[in-house]
Order: C-alpha cells, then sequence, then structure tokens
C-alpha cells in the first residue's frame, strides 16, 4: 500500500491530467453550504478528512482524570502559522504573499469572483486571528481545561451548530 501511495503521488503525468478534478466534490459541497448549518456541518465533517476548519477536536486522556477520556475543542482554522501573521505590522510581508498564495489557489480551482474573494478570505481570517487565543494561552492547562456539555458549550459560543458540527 505503501508503495502504491508513492507511486500515483510521483505519477505526475497522471496528477497534471487529473487537474482539480479530484477535488469537485469538495468545492461542490463548499459551494452548496448556503446557511450557518450547513458551514457547522461541514467544518464537522473536515475533521475526519484531511481538510481545515475554524474548530479542531479530538479524544484524549482527560486531564484532570485519567481513568477516563475527553473529547477536546480546540481553536484551528488559521492559513497562516500564527495570530500574529494577521495582526503585527512585523508580518505585512508575510500576509501579503499570504494574500497572493490565496489568490492563486482561487484562480487554479476557477472560484467565481476570485479577486474579490482573496479580500474576503483574508479579512475573515484576521477576525478569526484576533479572536484566537496566543500561543502561550493555547499552553495554559488551566485556562484549556474547561469541561461543558454541548448544550453549554453552546451558550458559551452561541450562533454556531455545535450538534450538527459534532
Amino acid at each position: 500500500k505503501v508503495g502504491a501511495f508513492y507511486s500515483s503521488f510521483m505519477d505526475e503525468k497522471s496528477v497534471n491530467a487529473a487537474g482539480i478534478r479530484p477535488l469537485d466534490p469538495l468545492l461542490a459541497d463548499v459551494k452548496a453550504a448556503k446557511t450557518r448549518e450547513a458551514l457547522a456541518a461541514l467544518m464537522g465533517r473536515a475533521n475526519g478528512d484531511l481538510e481545515a476548519s475554524l474548530f479542531g477536536f479530538f479524544v484524549d486522556v482527560d486531564l484532570k482524570d485519567p481513568k477516563h477520556y475527553a473529547l477536546y475543542v480546540g481553536q484551528s482554522g488559521l492559513g497562516l502559522p500564527d495570530r500574529d501573521y494577521y495582526m503585527k505590522p512585523d508580518f505585512l510581508a508575510q500576509k501579503g504573499a499570504y494574500q497572493s498564495y490565496v489568490a492563486k489557489l482561487l484562480g487554479l480551482i476557477g472560484w467565481p469572483n476570485a479577486s474579490a474573494a482573496v479580500n474576503q478570505v483574508v479579512d475573515f481570517e484576521t477576525k478569526v486571528a484576533t479572536a484566537s487565543w496566543s500561543k502561550a494561552e493555547q499552553r495554559d492547562p488551566v485556562k484549556v481545561y474547561n469541561p461543558m456539555s454541548v448544550a453549554e458549550l453552546a451558550k458559551l459560543a452561541p450562533g454556531f451548530d455545535w450538534k450538527g458540527f459534532f
């Protein structure tokens, strides 16, 4: 299986011939998601695929009760490595290069009105980055440990379809 996977990866002729067609079903799902609920469900599904989402989740040993497992939910979904890349002037060059990268990707997949979408994507990610925790906050074991039910999570973060996401 590893050999077959490697061979398929190295088969540039077939990859180039396929173009973006293998992505068509995924792009169709994104374009079809017209409501917040549909987007939440799509983002939840992305955790099982190899796609990105605003939130990531995983199961691990409960930090305060090692006899049980817990579902952990955390921030995810930024295209740049860290929130500082969106907010600090030191990273303006990197943010500009990222905008060019997003423009290229949207152009390659034939996204409608790609030039306007670039600004929408980067502006949205900047808003997400502004609301995100810093790396230090993400490593704080006290701050990140907040056990709650899905109903409690919905009260903490209203306006997002957590049930559909999970």
